[in-house]
């Protein structure tokens, strides 16, 4: 398996890496949540670009290009996270590649976000990737967790579409659920994986895949930075204690 090598963070060697999501609805909002998340220090910070209330205009490279100078030199993920997987982005089609592929033409990002089922999504992944920008194909369920065939399918066909990581989220809703993810991911790894991926498996029920995915393969982990960008994610400091 091949690692991702973002700036001086490696993602696929050592501890799974650590990202803090950005969630604030307002320019000043979003420095003020990063000069109190800054000591804690992510291995990876995260942007949620649909929990912002707009970016017409310049607003979107301004923004982006403040949070690149405040959070430097740590590697910058953007996210667009669309309404049909749990996100507040309502954008699809054109609007969500053009958008997307904006980002990355900025220069001030060194991840994006690709939704693997987003339409053209391998036409996507390649325009991003153009751009000397990695990208994370991504997968989320919040209703439920896909039997464990379906899960690999979709790791794999991350892999297929030339995403650099792969990205699944689910919701189990028995402890049963929690297992396929892990096994899926256990599976992943030892069959099919050459790059790195992230599984997790969402709420209390799904917490202990936040600590102890890497044992199964995943490369990464979610933590709350201000406020949970999802259901349950742990605060940094314990994950940070965990992780050593």
């Amino acid at each position: 398996m091949r690692n991702v090598m973002i700036r001086d963070v490696i993602i696929g060697q050592g501890a799974p890496k650590i990202i803090v999501s950005l969630i604030s609805s307002t320019r000043h909002n979003l420095v003020e949540e990063i000069e109190h998340m800054a000591p804690k220090q992510p291995d990876i910070w995260e942007w949620r670009l649909d929990f912002q209330e707009s970016f017409e205009g310049n607003e979107l490279t301004e923004t982006l290009a403040l949070i690149r100078e405040l959070t430097y030199p740590t590697p910058l993920l953007v996210t667009y996270r669309t309404n049909q997987e749990g996100g507040h982005g309502c954008m699809k089609g054109a609007a969500y590649s053009e958008l997307l592929t904006m980002t990355a033409a900025s220069g001030f990002c060194d991840l994006v976000d690709v939704e693997l089922f987003s339409e053209d999504s391998k036409e996507l992944v390649h325009a991003i990737q153009q751009h000397n920008c990695k990208v994370i194909v991504s997968n989320h369920d919040f209703d439920r967790t896909p039997p464990k065939e379906e899960l690999i399918w979709r790791l794999r066909e991350m892999q297929l579409i030339n995403g650099d990581i792969g990205k699944i989220a689910v919701m189990p809703k028995r402890p049963q659920d929690v297992l396929s993810l892990l096994d899926a991911a256990e599976h992943m790894k030892e069959h099919y994986a050459d790059r790195p991926f992230i599984v997790m498996s969402m709420g209390n029920l799904g917490a202990i895949t936040r600590l102890g995915g890497h044992h199964f393969g995943s490369a990464a982990t979610f933590a709350a930075g201000a406020s949970p960008s999802a259901p349950g994610q742990l605060p940094i400091e314990l994950m940070k204690q965990l992780l050593k």
